[in-house]
C-alpha cells in the first residue's frame, strides 16, 4: 500500500509553477520574436543600400524573398527551409530565351531532383536530367545533349570555370531563367554581388543588350 504524499510534496511553491509553465515560455518566446525582428531590420538596411526589396514571406519553405537588379538586369532571390532541416537559396535572372530542358550544372554530385525548381511557386522538380559529359572542368553536368551543346557553349564554360565559390552549389538554364542554388544561409549584401555577377554575365551571354 502506498503511503500518502507528504506535507513537503503537496506544498510545489506557486511562484516556481508560474516560472516553469507561464513566465519561462513567455519569456522564450519574446527573445525569438525580438531577435527575429533585428534581424528583419538588419536585412531590410541591407538590401535598402543596394537599391533592393525584402518580401517577407513566411509561407511553405519560403522564409524571405529579394528582389532588385544588378547591373540592370533583373534579379530575385529566395531563403528556403529544406526538408527535412536545414535551409538553401535559390537566385534567379532572366534569360532572354527559352531553355527546351533543364540543364544543370554543379561543383559536386550530391543533389536531389526536389532540390530544384521555381523561386515564386516553389514547383519542385520530380527527377534530374540525364547525365552528361563535356562541361567544365571539375563539374558534374545533366543534361540532353542537343540542348547541352547550346547552353554550355565556350563563354558559359569560361565563366563556369572561372567561378571560385566555395560550399555547394549549382547553376541551372530551365525555362526562361538562370537559376543558382546553395546549400546554407543566402548571402546578403556584399557576399551576394558576386553571385549576382555570375548570374548576370550568364545572361548577357545569350542577350548580349541586357545590363
Amino acid at each position: 500500500m502506498n503511503a500518502p504524499p507528504t506535507k513537503q510534496e503537496r506544498l510545489t511553491p506557486w511562484w516556481l509553477v508560474m516560472a516553469i509553465f507561464v513566465l519561462l515560455p513567455v519569456v522564450v518566446a519574446f527573445l525569438i520574436s525580438r531577435q527575429a525582428a533585428a534581424q528583419q531590420i538588419r536585412r531590410k538596411a541591407i538590401a535598402s543600400s543596394h537599391g533592393w526589396a525584402i518580401e517577407n514571406r513566411n509561407e511553405g519553405q519560403r522564409a524571405w524573398v529579394l528582389h532588385g537588379f544588378h547591373r540592370d538586369v533583373e534579379f530575385e532571390a529566395v531563403q528556403l527551409l529544406r526538408e527535412g532541416g536545414g535551409t538553401a537559396w535559390r537566385l534567379r535572372m532572366p534569360l532572354g530565351r527559352v531553355a527546351p530542358s533543364w540543364v544543370l550544372v554543379s561543383r559536386t554530385p550530391t543533389w536531389r531532383a526536389q532540390d530544384f525548381g521555381t523561386i515564386s511557386t516553389l514547383l519542385t522538380r520530380s527527377e534530374l536530367p540525364p547525365p552528361a559529359t563535356g562541361g567544365p572542368t571539375g563539374y558534374s553536368v545533366w543534361g540532353a545533349p542537343e540542348v547541352q551543346a547550346t547552353f554550355l557553349s565556350p563563354p558559359v564554360v569560361a565563366l563556369l570555370t572561372a567561378a571560385t565559390f566555395e560550399g555547394q552549389w549549382a547553376v541551372s538554364f530551365a525555362d526562361d531563367g538562370v537559376v543558382v542554388d546553395g546549400l546554407g544561409a543566402m548571402p546578403e549584401g556584399e557576399a551576394l554581388l558576386p553571385w549576382l555577377d555570375l548570374a548576370a554575365a550568364l545572361v548577357r551571354v545569350f542577350s548580349p543588350d541586357a545590363g
